[in-house]
């Protein structure tokens, strides 16, 4: 390295505008749940483009601080910016990238304020109907993979839509996450009672369906927006608090489910309607069957986020391949924590090189690729087993090694996952030089004067 490239260059522009974008766009960013260290790096990437040294990034889950060191004789430049919830749109994201890529490029800092202007207020891909479709597609799929009753899978699909909707009314009246999850949770405990009412009456087509099923999908859908994944990788990072508060957010809202389903099971004992759910619901659905419910999951999250076709071809390619993996190691009989985690790493480390060249959001394909192994049943069974047996039966204790396992899954799908990002990355550095190298053997040279 040559000592000229040691030597930063001079800013080009004063440091409030440059400090004023990198912060919006770490803050669009972390809101779709990018992990803290790759929020600071894209930060970075826009304020090295534009000449200033001496940053220094703070992020919080909630804000984010920038400060600007100008050298020894001016006063340090310090702004902050509250991080503003949103809806995740991966293709904005991937916009987003692509304007860090014209920014490194040289364009300027006017125009670059204008783009993004224009990204984060354009509108979403498609319209809001299929979104919601994407969030039945979530509940269907699961629902897939145990079972091929085609109205089961329907019931599940419907429920989930309206009970998708019911979360948007309540988010666009600040209610609470954890009261969210919980009425949602409720409400497809409900669904699942009326199905087995109808079929312990007699109903043609309901007297065969397992109804836990559509609570399993509903878990899972609920699940879909827990970024358990870039909670471990905060942690790993070493960013302790952004870590602690996405970790806290992960309680509170599976809490809110388990609170949802514990209530409407309650409610539906004191009015002396029956309904037993099975904590052990036997998969009738054949392998394909289940390879098609995981690619349904996959492709219905990519949707639900607003992804491009790129994406969510991507995701559910990857989501497929990391499903193999999982049903291999669980065919040897290995432990359900060493098959997700395993699976979990090769989805981590696909992700991570794939997104090279598409712009893809890498943290949306690997939490959308990993949304089939999320063990929702387990959560289920581990609660019901709890909840049927009495507190001085040993049976409880059984109850609560079930969610212990779970938990344990989870955190061996999020450990899997980062492990798989950090090993790629070394491939993905170099496929990112590879890449600036061909653009620049592109280029047409100067005339020799």
């Amino acid at each position: 390295m040559t000592t000229s490239e040691l030597r930063p260059r001079p800013s080009r522009v004063p440091s409030m505008p440059v400090l004023d974008l990198a912060m919006r766009i770490g803050d669009h960013f972390l809101a779709s749940g990018m992990s803290a260290n790759d929020v600071v790096v894209q930060m970075l990437r826009v304020t090295r483009a534009y000449g200033l040294t001496g940053v220094h990034v703070d992020l919080t889950y909630t804000s984010i601080t920038v400060t600007h060191h100008r050298g020894p004789t001016r006063t340090p430049l310090t702004v902050s910016r509250v991080v503003q919830p949103l809806v995740v749109d991966y293709t904005k994201v991937r916009d987003l990238d692509r304007l860090l890529g014209l920014i490194e490029e040289g364009v300027d800092i006017a125009e670059a304020t204008a783009e993004y202007d224009r990204i984060s207020f354009q509108k979403p891909p498609y319209p809001r109907w299929l979104s919601g479709a994407g969030a039945g597609g979530i509940a269907a799929g699961v629902t897939l993979t145990f079972s091929t009753s085609w109205l089961l899978v329907l019931v599940s699909f419907l429920a989930a839509v309206g009970m998708d909707r019911l979360l948007m009314w309540l988010y666009r009246h600040r209610v609470p996450p954890f009261f969210s999850q919980a009425l949602v949770a409720g409400g497809m405990t409900m669904v699942a009672a009326g199905v087995d009412q109808l079929g312990r009456r007699g109903v043609p087509l309901f007297e065969e369906l397992d109804p836990t099923l559509i609570v399993v999908g509903g878990i899972v859908m609920l699940l879909a927006g827990v970024m358990i994944v870039g909670a471990v990788q905060d942690a790993i990072d070493q960013f302790y608090v952004t870590a602690s508060a996405r970790v806290m957010e992960v309680v509170m809202r599976t809490a809110g489910i388990v609170a949802g389903i514990v209530v409407a099971l309650n409610f539906l004992e004191s009015q002396g309607v029956a309904f037993e759910m099975m904590s052990s619901p036997i998969s009738t659905a054949p392998v394909l069957a289940q390879y098609a419910g995981a690619g349904v999951i996959c492709l219905s999250f990519a949707i639900y986020c607003y992804a491009d076709v790129a994406t969510a071809a991507l995701t559910t390619a990857i989501g497929l391949v990391g499903w193999s993996v999982y049903l291999t190691l669980a065919a040897t009989e290995a432990s359900e924590v060493l098959s997700n985690a395993t699976a979990a790493f090769v989805v981590g480390a696909l992700a991570t090189v794939a997104v090279r060249g598409t712009n893809a959001p890498g943290f949306g394909m690997e939490s959308g690729a990993l949304l089939p192994l999320v063990p929702g049943l387990m959560l289920l069974r581990g609660l019901l087993t709890m909840m049927e047996s009495d507190p001085a039966n040993p049976a409880i204790v059984a109850g609560g090694r079930t969610l212990f396992i779970a938990l344990l899954v989870a955190l061996g799908i999020a450990a899997g996952a980062t492990l798989g990002t950090y090993l790629s990355r070394p491939v993905d550095d170099q496929l990112r030089r590879l890449r600036k190298r061909v653009k620049v053997a592109g280029r047409p040279r100067p005339p020799v004067t």
